[in-house]
């Protein structure tokens, strides 16, 4: 936020005795002009400072004054009219360059804006409230150097401002922004706390917070930051927009609508990477999507693109709701405009990895499978680590494989499986399934193992969340599994798998679910399992698909790093990323102890990411490393509960 102040000492002209009655009159005018001012009584404070210009025309402090008054109430030329008349009068105002500087950012003229707070910074320091001019103005150059993208400088000015004023709030919360776009979350959470402390009243910090909160999984707390927010300024936008956003990922729709509709019923305000209208129209039409209210949405998205016709994620998303009904064309062609706008990040990618992704899956629903697949590899090229794009890719060049040879699927495929000799885990990976679910427009790929076999059908177990749409919940409705053999994908078989039982989404401790599949070869059976106590350090092999290995059946090798008997997980060290969820862990006895269901990088976890584990919030984000695994008694004790095991 921007603060403008307004120096203690006034510049008053006292010549001789009869003007002792204007100056006191004059200094009278300014305590009740600043008075009006302080209690956003903008108006009525420019009325004064108008009079004050007409009994003294040359006072600089005047026109800077009324220059305030005027930018509060959005009148931004006549403001920078009457800082230009201050610098005129008294060229040594720092202030006035400082307070002009905020004019023209907010008028979007950032370049001249940092001229002037540079102006500010040659000229002596002043001390002032509520900091001195030069560490209001390092604070504000720090902001406009941020939104030209600049962090480094913007970071060195904030600090700079920091060790001018250790005790002003305000470049803390400037700091923590630039620290949080350069995703040094801790660091930004740091700052944004200590702008708390010194300015518990200061609103920005906790809407920022719960921001960074939201960004490592945090919900719950990300929720209570933006009602603090809320609390401290109730007409202030943008909070109400972000509580909506993490409502939405609660899965509680209402809510949240009710709340992007809460900001569209206050003053618009400026953000990142758009105004809070901008963001709540684009949200609310996700929050109808969801609903299945598409034309709504599609209302919402197109009103997002006139407030900012240069944002580009409600392109996407406007594209995605013309998709869903039908309209490829203009799907593509909405995409299309988002690609050739400014990219923006999104949750759970930018809106150009997005955008790419999306038209990609729009050709390849019109057998365009060549195109579609150059548009994966361009979303995967902005983000390596979008394994939705990677999933939808790897379905894509199968699909196209069999287009060119229908008839290469292989119908046995017992003969292209390697001896034990050659392979020792070859009956673990035979009985480890590889999952391949469509949910929405997209392919989720997931690890499972046979539990159970009576004939020649199999139940398969997993998580939930590898089968289920990661928005609406909705477990999907054409699963197939796989098998392992040194088939290449195109020519090895698929078998079509139903659903027996699924954990309720509702259920934040347990997220399991357990597949149906007929007519499997007979080689495949069932893993043996030991439930029981686990030491640390025992060695485990972790088996499943992560998305950042070419070829499926990874063994991971690890180690269970504690045990908890309260816990109903097991921390696994190995390396690991989305594609193991569901997979098995196994011990040297080639037992089944574990079945993984988390991995320490939220943005890498196909489970939600409303139920974070604190087990691994003091990790760094990054591919591998620490999983959580469920215990294999508590996944039995399920199993036994739905009468899949006796």
């Amino acid at each position: 936020m921007l603060r403008r102040v307004v120096p203690l000492l006034l510049t008053v002209s006292l010549i001789a005795t009869p003007q002792v009655v204007v100056a006191q009159s004059i200094n009278q005018l300014f305590q009740q002009g600043n008075a009006a001012q302080s209690a956003g009584n903008f108006p009525e404070a420019e009325r004064i400072f108008r009079r004050v210009i007409r009994l003294e025309p040359n006072n600089a402090v005047a026109y800077n004054s009324l220059g305030n008054a005027l930018s509060d109430q959005g009148k931004l030329e006549e403001a920078i009219a009457n800082y230009q008349q201050a610098i005129r009068l008294n060229p040594n105002y720092a202030y006035a360059y400082n307070n002009l500087g905020i004019a023209l950012s907010e008028h979007g003229k950032l370049g001249e804006a940092i001229a002037n707070y540079r102006l500010a910074l040659n000229l002596p320091d002043q001390k002032g409230t509520p900091a001195s001019v030069h560490t209001l103005a390092y604070n504000n150059l720090g902001n406009a150097l941020y939104q030209q993208g600049k962090l480094d400088e913007a970071i060195t000015n904030y600090q700079q401002a920091i060790r001018l004023d250790p005790n002003y709030a305000y470049p803390y919360n400037g700091l923590g922004n630039a620290l949080k776009d350069q995703g040094k979350l801790d660091e930004a959470i740091t700052n944004y706390r200590q702008a708390i402390r010194l300015d518990p009243n200061y609103a920005l910090p906790y809407n920022n917070l719960g921001i960074a909160l939201y960004d490592q999984g945090k919900l719950d707390e990300a929720i209570a930051n933006y009602q603090q927010a809320i609390r401290l300024d109730p007409n202030y936008a943008l909070p109400y927009s972000n509580l909506g956003s993490a409502l939405y990922d609660q899965g509680k729709l209402d809510e949240a609508i009710a709340n992007y509709r809460l900001a569209l019923n206050l003053p618009d305000s400026q953000a990142t990477p758009a105004s809070a209208h901008t963001l709540a129209h684009n949200n609310l039409g996700n929050a109808l999507k969801d609903q299945g209210k598409l034309e709504e949405a599609i209302t919402n998205y197109r009103q997002a693109i006139r407030l900012d016709p240069n944002y580009a994620l409600p392109y996407n998303n406007l594209g995605i709701a013309l998709y869903g009904q039908g309209k490829l064309d203009e799907a593509i062609a909405n995409y299309r405009l988002a690609l050739n706008l400014p990219d923006s990040q999104a949750t759970p990618a930018s809106a150009h990895t997005l955008s790419h992704r999306n038209l990609g899956n729009v050709l390849r629903d019109q057998g365009k499978l060549e195109e579609a697949i150059a548009e994966y590899k361009r979303s995967i090229a902005l983000d390596s680590n979008y394994f939705t794009a990677q999933n939808n890719l790897k379905e894509a060049e199968r699909l196209l494989a069999l287009q060119h040879n229908p008839q290469s699927v292989v119908t046995g495929d017992q003969k292209h499986l390697p001896s034990e000799e050659e392979e020792p885990l070859v009956k673990v990976l035979r009985s480890t399934a590889r999952i391949i679910a469509e949910v929405s427009e997209d392919i989720s790929i997931g690890t499972g193992w046979v539990v159970k076999r009576q004939g020649n059908t199999v139940w398969i177990v997993t998580n939930r969340h590898v089968i289920s749409d990661s928005q609406s919940k909705c477990p999907s409705d054409k699963i197939e599994v796989e098998f392992f053999s040194e088939l290449p994908d195109d020519k090895r078989p698929r078998y079509k798998a139903t659903i027996e039982e699924l954990t309720d989404v509702n259920d934040s401790e347990l997220d399991l679910a357990v597949l149906k599949v007929t007519g499997i070869p007979d080689d495949i059976q069932p893993l043996e399992f030991r439930s029981g106590r686990v030491r640390r350090n025992t060695s485990v092999l972790v088996i499943g698909h992560p998305f950042t290995i070419d070829d499926p059946w990874n063994s991971a090798s690890g180690k269970v790093t504690n045990y908890d008997q309260n816990s109903p997980m097991l921390p696994i060290d190995a390396n690991l990323a989305e594609g193991n969820s569901g997979g098995p862990v196994i011990n040297e006895q080639m037992e089944v102890i574990a079945v993984m269901v988390r991995i320490r990088n939220n943005r890498d976890l196909a489970l939600d990411l409303n139920q974070p584990s604190p087990n691994i919030s003091q990790f760094s984000d990054a591919t591998g490393g620490i999983g959580l695994a469920y215990r294999i008694d508590i996944v039995l004790d399920k199993l036994r509960q739905w009468r899949i095991l006796n």
